[in-house]
């Protein structure tokens, strides 16, 4: 019973351990490429030749900052090629969400 009880408790710590690495925050630092719908494009320099830069979402939830001011996505007038840095999650099940957007003042 003890061999039991002590493996069950192991696998219970490795289980609550792992559960914080699942999801895991990404710092996303470049210029933007495009900007659509709610959405933006962000060239890293990462990409390697013949493939597109990463779109990233943009949700109600997402704050952008322009400069240390708050504003909302239309109101940040994001334009190609200025500088952007996002704080983006990626979730266990795959999905990325933009928690944040940084864009310098003006």
């Amino acid at each position: 019973m003890w061999p039991r009880l002590i493996g069950l408790s192991a696998l219970a710590l490795v289980v609550a351990l792992a559960a914080p690495v699942l999801a895991h925050p990404m710092l996303i630092k470049g210029t933007v490429a495009a900007v659509g719908n709610k959405r933006v494009q962000v060239k890293t320099g990462a990409e390697k030749k013949d493939e597109a830069p990463a779109w990233y979402a943009v949700d109600a939830k997402t704050k952008i900052f322009r400069d240390k001011t708050t504003v909302t996505f239309e109101n940040a007038h994001i334009q190609t090629g200025e500088r952007i840095v996002l704080n983006v999650d990626h979730d266990a099940d795959g999905t990325m969400h933009t928690d944040e957007i940084h864009l310098a003042a003006r």
